[in-house]
């Protein structure tokens, strides 16, 4: 057998295993905790069981991809009109662990060095864990992950058409996946395809949120972000007080590395943009809401943090073995 063949069966076997133990962990994490049930109560949202999607912030409600798939999966497994308590847990768990079963076949099947990316992503997934009594976990949060690590991968092959494809259909799920769309503009290719790509995406995109918008709110709406008067500098007081439990561990702490490593290529350089482009918009979106940052929110970027961090160490290896140092 081929070792390329023998060190993706290998790596395989990690990520399944990972992906059974994020089953567990998130199965016991379904119905949330005394402080904090909207776990449970934005996953089922879409069943016709509970029928209560109107209830939802917009900003949730045109996330309509996670919440369709995840009502669906409810009504599937549903007993009449019932949901019992295992069932829901079940399909919670599965749910999120196929996801990130997704995300991993992408990592092995597209990225170098995956046994290594695959440990840190996990790695830095276990903090989105944390602190325990404040623990939500949505329908889009691992389908964002999925499609911003396949958007990021088809960038680095040169496939941009299915990027775009990408881009588009996550948007579905999350608004977010949009920004990778800033990646177009760090290829070989001539600049009019690059603002043709990138326009292309802009349009999808916003054709998209204005059909899902009509869909679920009656009406067309670009802005849903939660604006509802309650903004404050939370997130930046959050940022700067002192605590073992702080937003730099995000993510295993490869997000805050990654804003800090060297640029040394085009592919560095769209990383570190829609890193930034992304932690902006994050910034935004907690003043408006007037809330810190929750460690969720950033698995969107993790898989790429991780990229970038696995590049960079690479490098320096191929350095110092060039110098003669060992």
């Amino acid at each position: 057998m081929p070792g390329v063949l023998k060190t993706k069966l290998v790596t395989l076997f990690v990520a399944i295993s990972l992906c059974v133990t994020w089953f567990l962990w998130t199965y016991y994490e379904a119905n949330g905790n005394s402080n904090d049930t909207l776990t449970p109560f934005v996953f089922s949202a879409d069943s016709h069981i509970h029928n209560r999607y109107d209830q939802l912030p917009s900003v949730w409600r045109a996330r309509i991809g996670g919440n369709w798939m995840a009502g669906r999966l409810c009504d599937a497994f549903a007993q009449g009109d019932t949901l019992t308590d295992p069932v829901y847990q079940n399909i919670f768990g599965f749910y999120n662990a196929a996801w990130l079963f997704l995300t991993f076949a992408l990592i092995i099947g597209l990225a170098d060095n995956a046994l290594l990316v695959i440990a840190l992503v996990f790695a830095g997934m276990c903090y989105s864990l944390t602190p325990p009594d404040a623990v939500a976990i949505f329908p889009w949060d691992m389908p964002s992950m999925f499609f911003w690590t396949l958007c990021f991968l088809l960038w680095q092959r040169g496939k941009y058409l299915w990027m775009l494809v990408a881009i588009v259909a996550g948007t579905a799920f999350k608004e977010t996946v949009a920004v990778t769309a800033f990646l177009f503009f760090f290829t070989s290719i001539s600049w009019r395809k690059r603002w043709m790509f990138f326009g292309a995406a802009a349009v999808g995109c916003l054709l998209l949120k204005l059909d899902i918008t009509t869909a679920v709110l009656g009406h067309p709406v670009i802005f849903t972000a939660d604006s509802s008067g309650h903004s404050s500098g939370k997130v930046f007081q959050d940022a700067v007080t002192p605590h073992l439990n702080h937003f730099v561990w995000v993510n295993a702490g490869t997000f805050i590395l990654a804003l800090f490593l060297p640029i040394h290529s085009a592919l560095d350089k769209g990383t570190k943009l829609v890193l930034a482009v992304f932690l902006v918009g994050l910034i935004l979106a907690c003043i408006l809401a007037g809330t810190a940052f929750e460690f969720r929110q950033f698995l969107d970027v993790l898989p790429i943090s991780v990229f970038y961090l696995d590049r960079t160490m690479q490098r320096w290896r191929i350095v110092e073995t060039g110098s003669g140092r060992l």
